[in-house]
């Protein structure tokens, strides 16, 4: 993709950006030239994009998921989506942040607006650039006219981009309570296959502005190694009983995906995943909420999770489930299969997951011979849990 401007056209790709400059040869290396000073004045501090390979006409710099709006207007869906990832006031921190660096090094920006302002979902980092019309001590090209009309000066535009940002954050903070009062009913439904305790089937949801709600099990390390072994392009995933969709969020932050589909049968947590879709603006993400035993799915899930349910699916489907797993397998590049711990007491248990050993090969046996890698046993939540990477 191409975007034309009025100084410099940008061209996208998956992992970089390459800015050429537009302007007449005589000013063109005049212009770049303050690009390129004030954007290496700015670069020693988290908020300055990675920029590369110089020229005689533009500049290289890396790709990050979304700007917070153009030039005129904040983008709410992608304000909703960055405070998915971070609470209001870690946004308002690191804008504050920008600010204070821009007055330390003596930098006059002149063009803060929503469009320059980018988001690292990776890396939860706002990002500066565009430093075309930047002036400092000796350093300036010039003033066109109506620059930043609408954004007024650079302490203008951060308080004014922080207002609408906060706003936004209230309209946010008003649909959770909403979803609050649906979770807080898992507490009193009696769970199967919770050793008949109330409210502790689900870890907690890893999402800021759910940090109050209590969960049962922390799966930090679990999620962390996961995505440690996960390799190549990651366009789409799935996660089969996705719960309180601890692992589905956590790719969705590490990865810009195209498609995030999550399985959940339980009707509290799908209802409550359908709105933090909502609210959040995750057009990436898709809810489902039930499994078949002719379930095909959507070819090429690059990852797959399957985390402590088989047992369930055994036993609404019995040896249909083998086919459900098998068609996941041949539709996934890398799938994800753990065991349960003791948090399946009292549920029909498929005695070909009684250790390691056998683990491994039903999961060679339904997998096709697809590579099967075993990764490590723990105890995190009672009985032992195996996880196994299979594919590449």
């Amino acid at each position: 993709m191409e975007k034309q401007g009025n100084q410099a056209s940008i061209k996208f790709y998956d992992n970089k950006v390459i800015k050429s400059y537009n302007n007449k040869p005589v000013n063109k290396m005049s212009s770049l030239d303050n690009d390129l000073y004030h954007l290496n004045m700015f670069k020693d501090n988290i908020h300055c994009i990675k920029f590369f390979n110089p020229n005689e006409s533009g500049y290289e710099m890396e790709r990050l998921d979304f700007s917070l709006g153009n030039p005129k207007k904040i983008f709410e869906d992608n304000v909703r989506r960055m405070l998915f990832t971070i609470p209001e006031s870690e946004v308002l921190k690191q804008l504050n942040g920008i600010e204070n660096v821009l007055k330390e090094k003596g930098i006059n920006h002149r063009d803060i607006n929503p469009g320059n302002l980018l988001f690292s979902e990776k890396s939860k980092i706002i990002k500066l650039i565009d430093f075309y019309w930047t002036i400092s001590k000796g350093h300036e090209v010039g003033t066109p006219g109506g620059l930043n009309g609408f954004y007024k000066d650079d302490h203008s535009a951060f308080n004014r981009i922080k207002t609408e940002i906060s706003e936004i954050s209230k309209r946010v903070n008003k649909q959770i309570k909403n979803t609050k009062k649906v979770l807080s009913h898992m507490g009193e439904t009696w769970y199967e296959g919770s050793a008949k305790r109330k409210g502790k089937t689900y870890h907690r949801i890893d999402i800021p502005y759910f940090n109050d709600m209590f969960f049962h099990r922390n799966i930090d390390s679990e999620v962390k190694e996961v995505l440690s072994l996960i390799t190549g392009k990651v366009n789409q995933v799935i996660d089969i009983g996705c719960a309180g969709g601890f692992y589905l969020f956590n790719l969705i932050r590490n990865y810009y995906l195209k498609k995030a589909i999550g399985y959940e049968a339980d009707p509290i947590m799908n209802q409550a995943l359908c709105n933090i879709k909502k609210i959040f603006a995750l057009e990436m993400l898709e809810i489902k909420n039930k499994i078949i035993g002719d379930t095909i799915f959507e070819n090429v899930n690059d990852v797959a999770i399957y985390m402590n349910i088989h047992m369930w699916i055994y036993k609404q489907l019995g040896k249909e489930s083998d086919i459900v797993l098998s068609n996941l397998i041949k539709s996934s590049r890398q799938i994800f299969f753990q065991t349960a711990g003791l948090e399946s007491n009292g549920m029909f248990l498929d005695k070909r997951m009684k250790d390691k050993e056998t683990i491994q090969d039903y999961l060679l046996k339904v997998g096709n011979e697809k590579k099967v890698e075993f990764i490590r046993t723990t105890k995190l939540h009672g009985g032992k849990r195996h996880l196994f990477k299979i594919g590449d």
